[in-house]
This record gives C-alpha cells, structure tokens and sequence, in this order.
C-alpha cells in the first residue's frame, strides 16, 4: 500500500513537467509558410514565395479556417467572457499567469435592472453578459448605477455598489 501511495505521489510530481515538456508554441502551417518565404534568397522566388504564402492565408481566413484578432479583439472577448469559468484558453497567445492576472474587476454602469423575488436582482453589464445577485439584499440597484464587480474567493464574484458588496453569479 505504501508502495503504491509514493507511485502515485511520484505520477502527480512528474505529470506536470512531463506535459510542459511535450508543450510548445505550435504555430498554423499557413504562418510558418510566410514565414519560412524570408529564408529564400533569389528575389523573384522570395516575391513568389509570398505570393502563394499569402494567397494561402487568404483563403484560410475565408474558409474560417484561420481567424485573426487584434489585441483590441481578444480584450473585448476576455471581457465578455469575464465571470464564467474556463479553463485557460491558450488561443489568447499569453501564458495561464498573464490570463490569471487578466481582467481580476469591471467597471461600469447597471442596465436592464429588474427585481428578482426575495430582494435579489438581475442586471446586465455591457459587453460582461447578465449577472443575478446571490442573496437578499437591502441596497437599491438601478439602471444607469455606477459599480464594480470584483473576483472573490473561491471563484465567487463580488458586486461593489456605493460601497457595500453583493455576492452575484454570471447567469448568461
């Protein structure tokens, strides 16, 4: 029994720097193609190289075979994802610690408030979804009502409203 329990011990301790080992920055063959085409150095093979490197990436993007996001993309998509949990998304092209560090709070203005029974409320947040008060509470929530919603323990969210908090979940 003892045997077994150092075995797995030993599994758990190596699991992970066996999987970072097999993980690398593999790149869609549509880039490395454009990329590999600055290697040529017979100018008119160069321009050709590029020709059908980029018409290549062309009709990927067409196809919806490749997609392609600004900085300005993938933070407004980090945002409307902001409250939901998943797992690192590695198509955002930075490492688990720059998306934990990513969007901790978010600010802004309350619409579609609407009462819910027992105190609770529901509200949507621009570009961060609908959002329900967990609890009962005595604050007075209303469209166009300046908050924050903050991460809180144990993967729960915190709206902050003139000062007092409200444990609220993303509903949609």
């Amino acid at each position: 029994m003892i045997k077994l329990t150092y075995a797995i011990m030993l599994a758990a301790i190596c699991a992970p720097s066996a999987f970072a080992a097999e993980k690398e920055d593999v790149r869609p063959k549509v880039y490395t193609d454009i990329v590999a085409c600055r290697s040529v150095d017979d100018a008119a093979a160069r321009l050709q190289c590029f020709d059908t490197a980029t018409k290549a990436l062309e009709t990927a993007t067409t196809n919806r075979q490749i997609v392609m996001l600004d900085q300005g993309d993938v933070r407004k998509t980090k945002k409307s994802l902001f409250g939901f949990a998943l797992p690192n998304i590695p198509f955002f092209g930075e490492s688990a610690k720059d998306q934990a560090n990513e969007f901790k709070e978010i600010e802004g203005e309350l619409a579609n408030v609407q009462a819910l029974p027992y105190g609770m409320y529901q509200f949507t947040i621009e570009d961060a979804g609908t959002w329900q008060t967990m609890d009962g509470t005595s604050a007075f929530l209303k469209n166009g009502k300046k908050f924050k919603i903050k991460r809180a323990a144990l993967s729960s969210y915190l709206l902050v409203v003139d000062n007092k908090g409200i444990r609220v979940k993303r509903v949609s």
